[in-house]
């Protein structure tokens, strides 16, 4: 199989935060400028530019040719799970009892299961889910204190930029490990 050059763990990490920090940016402009009235309709908002725009933004990332389409349905799925999650911990705990915490949690480790398999990773689940949650909680809870501090459309608009830089930190990261094992497999074949 011919593959794309791979990135460095690090251009990864960066290129996630940076590209995936714009994705969210758009996303947080919603609520921020109040775009779309109602909780339910602006979440449903939020996710669609998340899924629509997320794998234009990382699928430089993605290793096999002629990957744009898969990986933007790849990526779609996986948010989709991790969205699901987050809501449901969320408005089931009324905001209440670190729901927001709880459903990351839940759906991250779904969307690192979706990423190994859909990419053939069989190991090092744990360490790929641990890295991709912890730049993901430090980015939310970053940007919360923007928002706590800043309020308004400033602070809105702050905590869409520090919860994307963060999640695509991660996000570079998972991507890099789940695919390890093809650039390992095209290195021994040639």
């Amino acid at each position: 199989m011919t593959i794309r050059p791979a990135a460095t763990q690090s251009f990864s990490i960066i290129f996630g935060s940076i590209s995936f920090g714009l994705v969210s940016l758009l996303a947080y402009a919603i609520w921020a400028f109040r775009l779309v009235p109602g909780q339910a309709a602006m979440y449903s908002a939020i996710a669609t530019i998340y899924l629509i725009l997320s794998g234009l933004a990382l699928n430089r990332l993605a290793i096999a040719p002629k990957i744009l389409l898969r990986f933007t349905l790849l990526f779609a799925t996986a948010f989709l799970a991790y969205a699901i999650f987050w809501c449901l911990l969320w408005f089931q705990l009324k905001g209440k009892y670190h729901g927001d915490l709880w459903g990351s949690l839940l759906g991250l480790a779904a969307m690192t299961w979706l990423f190994q398999k859909a990419f053939g990773s069989k190991r090092g689940f744990l360490a790929a889910f641990s890295i991709l949650f912890t730049f993901h909680t430090i980015g939310y809870y970053q940007g919360n204190e923007c928002y706590t501090y800043f309020g308004g459309t400033t602070g809105r608009l702050l905590w869409g930029a520090f919860h994307g830089a963060g999640f695509g930190a991660g996000l570079g990261n998972l991507m890099f490990h789940c695919q390890k094992p093809l650039i390992e497999k095209s290195q021994n074949s040639s």
